[in-house]
């Protein structure tokens, strides 16, 4: 499995930006604790999702969990809220099209508050660490 790149930018959302074409994607966990992905352009504005297809699965102790995705105004959010238990990994993949190559992304879901950066850890800008 091909792992893409996360970048240590901050996403316009507070959360994590992932290295996805054709539009740029951000990983963000909601205040109900739903994991949304959101696309942008290469300004960082907000841009509906195409034909993109995502998939969100959720590793915590307790088991893989695949969680269900719905489309939004700006890209997919889970149905349900992410599984209690972390700090846990959760494995993204975006496609361009629903038939394309995925592009992986792994992250480690903490949601404590960095003390460097005022974001969730999960979305840290941070260099040392």
């Amino acid at each position: 499995m091909n792992t893409k790149t996360l970048l240590s930018v901050g996403g316009p959302a507070g959360g994590r930006l992932l290295e996805t074409e054709p539009a740029r994607a951000e990983f963000v966990v909601s205040a109900e604790r739903k994991a949304e992905i959101r696309f942008y352009d290469a300004a960082l504005k907000p841009v509906a999702p195409t034909s993109q297809a995502v998939t969100i699965t959720a590793e915590p102790t307790s088991g893989r969990v695949k969680l269900e995705v719905v489309r939004t105004e700006f890209g997919f959010a889970t149905k349900d809220a992410l599984p209690a238990g972390e700090p846990y990994r959760v494995v993204v993949q975006v496609r361009a099209t629903p038939e394309a190559k995925p592009q992986n992304f792994r992250l480690d879901l903490n949601l404590g508050h960095c003390a460097g950066c005022a974001r969730a850890e999960y979305a840290c800008t941070c260099e040392s660490h």
